[in-house]
């Protein structure tokens, strides 16, 4: 294989860096401002990828990674990497996406952070049989080959005890996935619910998994959803008690696995739309009412937009046993809305690839004087941002590092008409 010696100029969405040697190069494993000698793994049209094996001149940003399967499994990229480097980093990514995509110069505001590990609530495992022993991990990154693990660091404790309990059980052979989402109240055993998928899923091992602590566990039994024990996880969403809600979340829906950064998140919003009195908010990609519900006792009206069956019933349930009256769903997909209404307040969350051209097209008839854009990819948002000016100004800007020791990273955005 090839090797070259490298400099490491700068930080590149993806979890890489950026360096130029006949053409531009991007390398796994290294710090910015890195020398390092990399191995070529991959040549392409447009760049090729190497990955450092050798650090020949070392950044004083670079530590030792805390989990011993860092570099093996693909979940981390990041945790050789200093915290506030990795803060610094993710700032720099945005800033550049702004400038260069979005051809936006605003300074950002504070960044948002919270715990560098054990943040996790949810975590999806898979699993391969050999010789009847299930292994559980997560995939390698780029394969479908499961990497072993009995501990991940960056998952919330009672994950890894249930993690412990599952390495190596028998009674999961023909299970191929299994999600945990855990509530609030954080001790093993207490609100925490599993998803097991798989060609010989039954009700026998979903009783297994309440044998072993879980409250609730789920799986698709002769194409039927079963559930045995809770069928949701529970939440508390709000430091307040004037108004905080009782959430919850299914294991099939969504919710912010970080879930006590997303609580400043939740609050970093309220505060930045303020007074909503009398006001109509429309919530897109809406979820469960992570962003919207806490604004119900003022709001005047809240519409949220979910096309996700089981996110819409998690929704209409906390609405429900919330007592909130001024709340309404759309279970249909944002671009296919045909009401004309107009809204004060728009909030959207939408995914990875963030608004295709008819969302795009269809936020800017809801003619709100203000849009809340919360982003799970920089690039997309500073392309959405770039479709919104000239009716919108971005006027606050923010990096929330909503995944710490990764490369991923959430963004807050507040626009306002022009």
């Amino acid at each position: 294989m090839k090797t070259l010696e490298l400099d490491c100029l700068a930080p590149i969405y993806g979890g890489m860096c950026l360096s130029r040697l006949d053409g531009v190069i991007f390398i796994k494993g290294a710090v910015p401002g890195e020398k390092v000698l990399a191995e070529l793994k991959e040549t392409r049209r447009d760049y090729s990828i190497a990955e450092a094996v050798e650090i020949l001149s070392a950044s004083a940003d670079r530590v030792n990674p805390r989990c011993r399967f860092y570099g093996i499994c693909g979940g981390c990229h990041y945790q050789h990497i200093s915290y506030d480097r990795q803060l610094s980093i993710k700032e720099e990514i945005l800033t550049d996406c702004l400038r260069r995509i979005a051809k936006i110069d605003v300074p950002l505001d504070a960044t948002v952070f919270g715990a560098q590990f054990n943040y996790r609530r949810k975590v999806q495992f898979k699993l391969t049989s050999l010789a009847a022993v299930s292994e559980i991990g997560f995939y390698k990154e780029n394969t479908r080959d499961v990497v072993a693990v009995d501990e991940c660091a960056l998952l919330h404790g009672t994950l890894n005890r249930f993690l412990a309990k599952l390495s190596g059980a028998r009674f999961l052979s023909g299970v191929r996935e299994v999600h945990m989402l855990t509530g609030t109240n954080g001790i093993a055993g207490t609100n925490t619910v599993a998803l097991l998928k798989g060609p010989e899923v039954d009700e026998a091992k979903l009783d297994f998994m309440l044998d072993i602590g879980f409250d609730g566990a789920v799986g698709s039994v002769a194409q039927d959803i079963c559930t045995v024990g809770q069928p949701y996880c529970l939440l508390s969403l709000g430091d307040n008690a004037d108004d905080t809600i009782e959430y919850a979340v299914s294991p099939q829906g969504f919710f912010q696995s970080n879930w006590e950064l997303n609580q400043v998140l939740v609050d970093k919003v309220k505060e930045l739309l303020g007074d909503v009195s009398g006001k109509r908010v429309i919530d897109v990609y809406g979820g469960a009412g992570n962003f919207s519900l806490g604004l119900a006792k003022t709001a005047k009206e809240i519409t949220i937009v979910e096309d996700n069956p089981f996110s819409a019933a998690d929704g209409v349930r906390n609405i429900e046993h919330n007592g909130l009256t001024n709340v309404s769903y759309i279970t249909k997909p944002f671009e296919k809305i045909k009401e004309n209404k107009t809204y004060d307040i728009v909030i959207v969350d939408p995914p990875r690839i963030g608004l295709t051209k008819a969302a795009a097209e269809k936020l800017l008839t809801l003619k709100a004087e203000t849009i809340a854009y919360i982003s799970c990819n920089p690039s997309t948002f500073a392309r959405d941002a770039a479709k919104l000016q000239g009716k919108y100004k971005l006027s606050s800007v923010r990096l929330i590092d909503m995944f710490p020791n990764t490369y991923h990273c959430e963004v807050l955005g507040i626009f306002h008409s022009t």
